[in-house]
C-alpha cells in the first residue's frame, strides 16, 4: 500500500470508527432514556404499593371494620398529606388529627386539616353501611383527647349499599381543563344543595354568572400570588409536591405529576426531566391556576358554615364536601378545592396585618352570618385525571 492509499485508509477508517461511535452513543443516549422513563415511572401511571388502596377489585380486600379504614383513606384532604390516624376495634373506631402532618403557615387554623378528617368520616359512614353496620357517629367524644374528633359506634345491620359508595375508588381530584362550553344544569346544582341539607350549620352557595365568577377567579389568582411571595407559605407547600417516583411509592402522599390532569406527554417530560426548582413550581402553580384551573371553572362551589374555629362544623363541612364530590363523580363532573382565599385570609389573621383577603372572603359569602370556609371549582373535564398516593392501613392505625 502506498502512501496515498494508505491516508484513503485512514480516513476510511476514521470515517467508520465515527459513525460506529455516533451509533453506540445514540444507542447508550436511547438506554438511557428508557431506563430514566422507567425508573421514574412514566409508564406505571396508577400502579405501585402508593396505589393499591384504590384496586377495589383486588382479592386481599379488608374486611370487617379495617375495610372502613381502607374507604377512609381514599378520601379527599388537603394537598394529599392525609392528616388521619384510626383507633380500630371491634365494636367502635376513633378518629384522629394527627398533628404530624399539618400544612404549618398554610393551615395554622387547622380548618383544612379537620375539614379533611370529616371527609374521612364520610366515607367511613358510607362504608359502614355497605358492610352491614349500623353505624352511630358521636364528634368529639372525649374532652381529654382533643386530637380525637369523632367516634363511629358500630352495631351489625342489614348491608345498605349506595351509588355514593360506589364512587369511592372513582373520585379524585380533577386539576386539568375542563369544557368551557358545557355548563353545569341549575337542576344538579340544585340536588347538591339538598345532598347536604342534613348536615348541621353547613351551606354552599354557587357561582355561576360570568362576572361573579371573574371576580372570585381573580381573588384566587392574587391569592396564589401572595402565597408563592411568602416564604414560608411557599415552602410548606412545595415540601408536598412529590416528583421522584420512589418518593412518591415509598412516601405515598403528597401532589404529583400524575394527578394535575395533564397530557400523557407533558407528564412523560416532566418526570424524565430534573426535579424543578421551588420558584419553578411555584411559576406553574401561578400559571395553572390562571390559564386552567380558573379560566375553565363552569362554576365556583363556597362551602359556608357558622363557626369557623368549630371542629365539629368543620368536620361537617368535609363530609358535605366529600359527599358533593362523590355525588359530582357520579354524574362525570370534575372538581378541585381552590382554598388560596381562604388559607391568605388566615394567615393575615396570624401575622396581624390587614385583612385584604378577609375582606375579599367576606364578600364572595356575602352575609356576616356565615363563615366561608371552602372553595372548589366544578366541571366537566375534558381529560381523565389519575389517583393520588395512599398510605397503607397500617400506618394509620394507633
Amino acid at each position: 500500500m502506498n502512501i496515498q492509499e494508505n491516508k484513503e485508509f485512514e480516513r476510511l477508517s476514521r470515517r467508520v470508527f465515527l459513525k460506529r461511535l455516533g451509533g453506540a452513543v445514540l444507542v447508550i443516549s436511547v438506554a438511557g432514556l428508557a431506563w430514566r422513563m422507567i425508573d421514574q415511572g412514566v409508564f406505571s401511571t396508577g400502579k405501585g404499593p402508593a396505589y393499591e388502596a384504590w384496586n377495589s377489585s383486588k382479592d386481599n380486600l379488608e374486611s370487617g371494620p379495617l375495610a372502613l379504614v381502607n374507604d377512609a383513606i381514599l378520601a379527599s384532604n388537603p394537598h394529599n398529606t392525609q392528616p388521619w390516624l384510626f383507633k380500630v376495634t371491634d365494636s367502635f373506631i376513633e378518629i384522629y388529627a394527627d398533628e404530624s402532618r399539618n400544612l404549618g403557615a398554610f393551615d395554622p387554623m387547622r380548618r383544612e386539616m379537620f375539614i379533611g378528617l370529616g371527609c374521612a368520616i364520610e366515607n367511613m359512614m358510607l362504608s359502614a353501611n355497605a358492610h352491614g353496620y349500623n353505624p352511630k357517629l358521636i364528634y368529639k367524644p372525649s374532652i381529654t383527647e382533643p386530637d380525637c374528633i369523632a367516634r363511629i359506634d358500630l352495631t351489625p345491620g342489614a348491608k345498605k349499599d349506595s351509588p355514593l359508595y360506589q364512587e369511592i375508588p372513582h373520585r379524585h381530584t380533577h386539576r386539568g381543563k375542563y369544557d368551557t362550553d358545557r355548563q353545569i344544569s341549575k337542576s344538579i346544582l340544585a340536588d347538591i344543595k339538598n345532598l347536604i341539607a342534613d348536615e348541621k350549620k353547613v351551606k354552599i352557595s354557587w357561582i355561576t354568572s360570568t362576572e361573579e365568577k371573574k371576580k372570585v377567579g381573580d381573588s384566587i389568582v392574587e391569592a396564589t400570588e401572595a402565597i408563592i411571595a411568602d416564604e414560608e407559605m411557599s415552602a410548606e407547600t412545595n415540601k408536598w409536591f412529590k416528583e421522584n417516583w420512589k418518593d412518591i411509592q415509598e412516601q405515598r402522599d403528597g401532589i404529583t405529576l400524575d394527578a394535575q390532569g395533564s397530557s400523557f406527554l407533558i407528564r412523560m417530560l416532566g418526570k424524565i426531566l430534573p426535579p424543578m426548582s421551588h420558584e419553578r413550581n411555584d411559576q406553574f402553580w401561578l400559571s395553572s391556576t390562571e390559564s386552567v384551573h380558573t379560566a375553565t371553572a363552569a362554576t365556583y362551589g363556597i362551602v359556608s358554615i357558622r363557626d369557623s374555629s368549630d371542629k365539629e362544623q368543620l368536620a361537617r363541612a368535609g363530609r358535605a364536601w366529600q359527599r358533593i364530590h362523590l355525588y359530582g363523580t357520579k354524574l362525570g363532573l370534575g372538581m378541585q378545592p381552590l382554598n388560596q382565599v381562604h388559607e391568605m385570609a388566615d394567615r393575615e389573621l396570624v401575622l396581624g396585618t390587614s385583612e385584604h383577603f378577609g375582606t375579599e372572603l367576606k364578600n364572595i359569602v356575602g352575609d356576616a352570618s356565615w363563615k366561608g370556609i371552602f372553595t372548589f371549582r366544578c366541571g366537566y373535564p375534558l381529560k381523565e385525571t389519575h389517583p393520588s398516593p395512599r398510605r397503607a392501613i397500617r400506618d394509620v392505625i394507633l
